[in-house]
């Protein structure tokens, strides 16, 4: 089919509905069994259904009576339609083939087409390691060692399939991948573990990690990150008492900012309060960002309302920082006006230079006039008067030069 032109392969595609169609007509209700010798027949017909759900409940019901003897029939359908076959056709009928021979269906993946090979891969190995990790893994390094292109998916489902078999020895397995790898493996089985037993399973997993002093720093640090993050993500509660537990540890630094990070999204008030109970630190300042960020993102009004109703401290820095910068291209004379509400010196003069720049490009005369008495030094009153493409075409580090007759 690989070799066919467009217009052949669309002449086939019709064929093969035409028949599925006619041959439909004269097969067994979905809800009943077909014979043995009718499967491929009826799994032809249930992928000519054009109603994509239909059409995966009728395979997927279908595909429970695959075994070796309706194999044969099976097979013979989807190569001869696997050009025109999506990911969710493919993937249930690997899935039941592996049940009881994962090594051929894998085998027989990686000899259709480099998309439908991609899905059939995937499908096989997740299933294969969901009954056998080990010799899944077997089959997954030799993949990746043949198919370079499809090492991630095989290594990666054979992680999320691991996790769902049950088995020990995961964690073990993740630590012999070369380090870079390690952290996206690890994001993956987190990701399993939620799917499979929700933040009790999760947390139960990491914890086991960062308890065992066998385990390095890096390792331990990408594990409370992960879990963190996706606990937090579903409960931010519990995900805040869970950093909690762990601070002071250096793998655990940046757990308020984590936390705060998810819970912004889904109630940036509560993020925010909660950061106001934690002790102060860089840390925290940090957290404070992330969490206005994120808040201001998901329901600005709020997040403005919060910020112009509240007695302004060094707590609100961060966000009012954040704030000014946001309103800087739009309204710079009132992002200037939130920057001197800002306590740190160095951040609200960094504040100042933003919103000034916005303004200068806006209205240079006014701009020029404020930045005069401005607190703020001679070189950051040039890279004021800059104009945004002087910038990009700046070595970096280089000193800015004012604009020709702006003056000082």
């Amino acid at each position: 089919m690989r070799g066919l032109s467009w217009i052949a392969a669309l002449g086939l595609w019709a064929a093969t509905i035409v028949v599925a169609f006619a041959i439909g007509r004269n097969t067994s209700a979905p809800g009943v069994a077909p014979a043995p010798e009718d499967l491929g027949a009826a799994m032809r017909s249930a992928l000519a259904e054009g109603d994509a759900l239909e059409r995966t409940a009728q395979t997927v019901q279908l595909l429970e009576h695959l075994d070796p003897e309706t194999l044969p029939g099976v097979v013979a359908v989807y190569d001869q339609s696997i050009e025109i076959l999506d990911e969710q056709d493919i993937r249930p009928f690997i899935t039941a083939w592996t049940r009881f021979d994962p090594a051929g269906a894998l085998d027989h993946a990686l000899t259709w087409p480099h998309r439908k090979r991609e899905a059939g891969v995937d499908a096989a190995i997740y299933g294969w390691a969901q009954r056998d990790p080990l010799s899944a893994r077997l089959a997954a390094a030799q993949v990746a060692s043949d198919y370079p292109a499809l090492a991630e998916t095989a290594l990666f489902r054979l992680f999320a399939g691991w996790i769902h078999s049950g088995q020990d020895g995961l964690d073990r397995h993740i630590l012999e991948l070369p380090t870079g790898a390690q952290d996206s493996a690890i994001g993956v089985a987190i990701g399993a573990l939620m799917r499979k037993g929700g933040a009790d399973a999760t947390l139960a997993w990491a914890s086991a990690i960062l308890q065992d002093e066998s385990y390095g720093d890096r390792f331990k640090l990408w594990v409370f990150r992960r879990a963190t993050r996706s606990v937090a993500r579903s409960d931010p509660e519990r995900g805040a008492a869970w950093a909690l537990q762990h601070a002071g540890n250096d793998y655990a630094i940046d757990g308020p900012r984590l936390v705060a990070e998810q819970w912004s999204e889904q109630d940036g008030l509560a993020a925010i309060e909660w950061l106001r109970d934690q002790p102060e630190s860089e840390q925290r300042d940090r957290a404070v960002r992330d969490a206005f960020l994120g808040w201001l993102r998901s329901d600005p009004q709020s997040a403005r309302a919060w910020l112009e109703g509240d007695t302004l401290t060094p707590f609100h820095d961060q966000a009012i920082d954040v704030f000014a910068k946001r309103l800087a291209d739009r309204k710079p004379v009132q992002a200037i006006a939130w920057c001197e509400h800002i306590t740190d010196p160095k951040r609200r003069n960094g504040c100042l230079k933003v919103a000034a720049s916005g303004w200068y490009q806006r209205d240079a005369v006014a701009a020029e006039a404020w930045l005069q008495d401005s607190p703020l030094d001679e070189e950051m009153r040039s890279q004021v008067r800059e104009l945004p493409e002087q910038r990009r075409r700046r070595p970096g580090g280089a000193r800015p030069r004012a604009a020709q007759g702006a003056g000082s």
